[in-house]
């Protein structure tokens, strides 16, 4: 890596660090990756590392939610979708190109519709991986018209997304280690097989606000409102609980704290129900996730574990068979990768 390419790796992640929303990390890195692969509108979407469920969003002149969502359930249903993000991951390459008109892998007639309703005519997608943890996906789009994404550009992508998730991991590893600081009861929502909210109570609209992915111009309100369409995070894990028939959670780093959205199949209102719960991420359920974004390691993983258990420094070095020396060297390097001071500090992060 050239100079002048460290040096631009390192004003990214600058930038993420100093971004205070979704947006502002997403803007900050279609600009950077925008000098070498140009592209007219772009979706940044991250998962929650341990469970693959969509965390947070970021997204500008790129597909609408509504599209989205349509390519997506379209996609599965007519199996049209030449590559999906999971194989990316997988395979010998992590990005695709595909058109609306122009030559390569097309999806079928019905969604290049939809693209080209929304004026997109190639689409660019990358998958954001690497030591064995899937972190999201990037999707870049040009309009229709314009010169179609190039093998060479995909391949530009797939190097930049290094740079990408580094950029995404100090931008939640910047944030408060602590569970959200919203004074609010918990949230719960009935979801409905349609995709629209069948009942909320009235913290919902708060929760959603908290996400930072509601669109423009669309109130939290009236995304929690009976017979409204689900915001982007919730929808993802509906989605993967009825892809699954069990339940499935995520963890939501936010500008206040974590927060966790929990999704389970749900009894007695209608075929296809979900429930979804969201509230702070406290202790032992925000430790795994926690842990991948602060780059904690194994071992460190562990010890933390230990010290949510409530065990004293001796304990956790004899059951971890390792001297006091070596563990106290493990709590300094857990301490300036998650930003505090001392174990009471990690503690009160952690539990709140």
């Amino acid at each position: 890596m050239t100079g002048v390419a460290i040096g631009a790796r390192a004003a990214l992640i600058g930038a993420a660090a100093e971004a205070g929303t979704n947006a502002e990390l997403g803007a900050a890195i279609s600009q950077w990756i925008g000098r070498v692969v140009p592209h007219d509108g772009y979706m940044l979407a991250a998962v929650d590392p341990v469970t693959g469920a969509g965390s947070f969003l970021a997204r500008e002149h790129g597909y609408s939610p509504a599209a989205a969502r349509r390519l997506t359930l379209g996609a599965r249903a007519e199996g049209d979708d030449p590559v999906t993000l999971e194989q990316l991951v997988n395979g010998p390459r992590r990005s695709m190109v595909l058109n609306t008109d122009g030559p390569g892998p097309c999806r079928s007639p019905s969604m290049r519709a939809v693209m080209a309703g929304e004026g997109v005519g190639s689409e660019l997608r990358v998958a954001l991986a690497g030591a064995g943890v899937t972190w999201g996906g990037l999707v870049l789009v040009r309009a229709r018209g314009s010169r179609p994404f190039s093998a060479v550009e995909a391949e530009h992508a797939q190097r930049l997304g290094r740079a990408v998730v580094a950029a995404m991991k100090r931008y939640v590893s910047s944030g408060p280690l602590e569970p959200s600081s919203l004074d609010r009861p918990p949230g719960v929502l009935v979801v409905g097989a349609d995709e629209t909210v069948v009942a909320a109570t009235p913290s919902v609209r708060d929760w959603i606000a908290e996400l930072g992915t509601v669109p423009a111009g669309v109130s939290a309100a009236a995304l929690a409102a009976p017979a409204a369409p689900l915001e982007s995070t919730v929808w993802n894990l509906t989605q993967a609980t009825r892809g699954t028939g069990a339940p499935c959670l995520t963890r939501v780093p936010t500008r206040r704290g974590w927060i966790v959205l929990r999704a389970q199949p749900m009894t007695g209102a209608g075929p296809g129900a979900v429930a979804v719960t969201i509230q702070p991420a406290t202790g032992t359920e925000l430790l795994p996730a926690m842990a991948l974004w602060h780059g904690l390691s194994p071992r460190e993983s562990a010890i933390v574990g230990h010290v949510l258990q409530g065990m004293a420094a001796k304990q956790i070095a004899r059951r971890l068979e390792m001297s006091p020396h070596t563990l106290n060297d493990h709590f300094k390097s857990i301490y300036r990768k998650t930003g505090v001071r001392a174990r009471e500090e990690l503690i009160a992060g952690l539990l709140g």
